[in-house]
Parts: structure tokens; C-alpha cells; sequence
């Protein structure tokens, strides 16, 4: 792979990692807001988060094999 190309798709996982950790942030702001209004949806949330958490795991791991 060119490194150009390399240096290109690094920056775009980077990126990615970055709305993740905006993703995460706002889920678990999220779940402070619901928590006695709308505890039933704490259990969407956190569904939400684990998903996420682990995409992005996936993207650094694709990342570093970069």
C-alpha cells in the first residue's frame, strides 16, 4: 500500500475514533438524563454504548494493523 494511501486511511479511522468517543460521551450523558424519568430506556442506551464501544474497538484494531 502506497504510504500516501496509508497515511490517508490512518486519518480516517483516527476520525473515526473520535465521533466514537463523542458517541460514548453522549450515551452516557444520556443514561445520567433518563435515569429516574425514563429508566426503562437506560437498557436501549446501554445497548447502544456496548455497540459502539465495541465497533470502535474494531476500527483501532484496523488502525494498527494499518
Amino acid at each position: 500500500m502506497a504510504g500516501n494511501t496509508r497515511g490517508k486511511l490512518k486519518e480516517q479511522f483516527e476520525g473515526i475514533h473520535r465521533n466514537f468517543d463523542w458517541i460514548e460521551h453522549h450515551c452516557e450523558f444520556a443514561l445520567q438524563l433518563i435515569a429516574e424519568q425514563k429508566p426503562e430506556l437506560s437498557e436501549a442506551v446501554k445497548s447502544i454504548l456496548i455497540t459502539v464501544v465495541m465497533v470502535d474497538k474494531l476500527a483501532q484494531d484496523i488502525y494498527h494493523k494499518l
